[in-house]
């Protein structure tokens, strides 16, 4: 089937310390172990031998019509529609 897999727990399991690194209670990833998975995740991304169909920037936006309920302009009067807006993060991946 030519399937792609990741190996996390080899990737974690390389520092000595990790189920107190990497787990905040031996089930859930900390920051630290969130960090791998991405690091990983991205890396598979990366060496894909095909592109994503529908990239989420270039999809039609859902809710794009004005509405009362959008934040209120710094005229007072109007509203501003954030559908379109691109906020400023860390993500890494576009």
């Amino acid at each position: 089937m030519n399937i792609k897999a990741i190996d996390l727990w080899s990737d974690i399991q390389k520092r000595d310390n990790w189920q107190d690194v990497f787990f905040i209670d031996r089930i859930h990833f900390s920051v630290e172990g969130n960090k791998i998975v991405l690091k990983e995740i991205l890396k598979v991304l990366k060496e894909a031998e095909w592109e994503p169909t529908v990239h989420w920037k270039s999809m039609p936006n859902e809710f794009e019509e004005d509405s009362p309920y959008d934040p209120v302009a710094p005229d007072g009067r109007s509203t501003v529609n954030l559908s379109n807006w691109s906020f400023p993060d860390d993500v890494k991946w576009d």
